[in-house]
């Protein structure tokens, strides 16, 4: 059984490995956001809201790396830059596939959650015409097949969170090796990495009333705290290299 991770020090760990450091990667962010911001802007001209996912597909892939590239090295207490963020394109082909994955993930779960919503609804807006005991049948299933779906969704998306950080660390690994390594990772430490991302829950919503000012304060110290849940969890897989 694995050891449980200590929220706490992760974040702690993170807050202190970030003094002196945020000007480098708010630098980043700031170009990283421009650059997505273009895409939107892009779409929005040639009216073709489909182009966003293609235009974003590409402009994650070339800087994406980049930018967890900073995040890492200043987790790691390693000289960084922002124009680190241009010095990835190299896994390019890589990260778009992963990309693609979660992509897909995301718009399946999410056809087959508004699937089962919707046929939920339509129950209980008829059931005055179907038999009481048939009606409250079928809305009880919509509600459990609703949180299935929920429910499932989210442990997959735990499941293959550390994907990138592993092709990071490892750029050769093939995309089945790394989405399984990764399901590796997290077995035994979903409920830590879900209890982590919660408790930035409330930063977020208050970056809300900041017009978005809080985040760049706030991407930086969610991004190496999660590199630090990486390197605390990657410490039971013995075929990660350094």
């Amino acid at each position: 059984m694995h050891e449980s991770v200590d929220i706490i020090k992760i974040k702690t760990k993170a807050r202190k490995s970030l003094t002196g450091k945020y000007t480098d990667v708010v630098i980043a962010i700031l170009i990283y956001g421009l650059l997505m911001g273009m895409c939107y802007a892009t779409a929005a001209f040639i009216k073709e809201p489909p182009m966003i996912i293609f235009l974003g597909l590409i402009i994650t892939s070339l800087f994406y790396m980049g930018l967890l590239q900073i995040m890492i090295k200043i987790a790691r207490n390693k000289k960084t830059s922002f124009n680190e963020l241009f010095q990835r394109t190299d896994t390019f082909f890589r990260c778009a596939a992963i990309t693609i994955v979660f992509i897909a993930i995301n718009a399946v779960c999410a056809l087959l959650e508004f699937t089962a919503i919707n046929s939920l609804s339509v129950f209980i807006s008829y059931q005055t015409d179907l038999n009481i005991a048939l009606s409250s049948f079928m809305i009880v299933v919509g509600i459990i097949l609703s949180a299935a779906i929920m429910v499932f969704w989210i442990v997959l998306l735990l499941c293959l969170s550390q994907s990138y950080f592993i092709l990071y660390d490892n750029e050769d690994m093939p995309l089945g090796d790394i989405f399984r390594l990764s399901m590796d990772m997290m077995d035994g430490h979903k409920t830590d990495y879900l209890l982590l991302c919660l408790s930035f829950v409330g930063w977020i919503f208050l970056g809300i009333f900041t017009m978005g000012i809080l985040y760049l304060w706030l991407i930086p110290y969610m991004g190496v705290s999660m590199v630090n849940f990486y390197d605390k969890i990657k410490r039971d897989v013995k075929i990660i290299d350094e």
